[in-house]
């Protein structure tokens, strides 16, 4: 296949547990608009302040557990192996010159896609990529629809994906609480948290010992 047939999707976020809302989404727009990979790109140092609760190696392990079935998913650890703040703008610059093709697709969330403006570069940006959104809000929630009069530059489509409210908080809140985080996220990045004591998950086995 000639690379200007190609099409490659990029992922980013915290991944701070990665879960199956991420790869859903990841895969819906991969067979949607045809991509012939996405890759996830974990978050390294974020623009804006942000703690992360497991660490950048860490948070790279487990996106390759969860994704090692996809033989259209890859992982880059372009954003965690820089000593300095990570801009999209300067992470899809990278991926360009990686993969020498133009334009990439940005799969983002409609949260984040709703706030475009305030992103570093923002108006470079949207000539550089073509946003996949993935749907953060129930259907007639969304109001700022700001998008649909803006600069002729944007280019989005919205993924016909589930309506998936998930969120990595959430599991780290359930793993605190020792509440059961089953079918949230894959089997293999359970045992991971667990063999690695993250996010408090010794609550979730002393629960499991009284019977609770």
């Amino acid at each position: 296949m000639d690379k200007s047939e190609h099409k490659i999707g990029i992922i980013g976020g915290g991944f701070d547990p990665v879960h199956i809302g991420h790869l859903i989404i990841a895969e819906k727009a991969r067979e949607e608009f045809g991509l012939q990979k996405v890759v996830f790109i974990p978050a390294g140092i974020p623009p804006h302040k942000k703690v992360f609760f497991a660490s950048p190696s860490q948070r790279m392990d487990m996106v390759k557990i969860a994704i090692e079935d996809n033989r259209f998913f890859d992982v880059s650890s372009v954003e965690i192996d820089k000593d300095q703040p990570s801009y999209t703008f300067d992470t899809v610059s990278i991926m360009e010159q990686e993969f020498s093709i133009s334009p990439i697709y940005l799969i983002v969330g409609e949260d984040a896609f709703m706030d475009l403006p305030s992103w570093h570069k923002y108006e470079l940006l949207i000539k550089k990529v073509i946003f996949l959104v993935a749907p953060r809000w129930k259907v007639g929630q969304t109001e700022d629809k700001w998008y649909q009069e803006y600069n002729k530059d944007l280019r989005y489509h919205f993924i016909s994906a589930p309506y998936i409210e998930i969120a990595s908080s959430y599991l780290r809140d359930c793993f605190y609480c020792g509440k059961t985080v089953k079918y949230l996220i894959p089997d293999g990045v359970l045992e991971y948290v667990r063999r690695n004591n993250l996010y408090g998950f010794e609550n979730v086995e002393r629960k499991n010992r009284r019977g609770l």
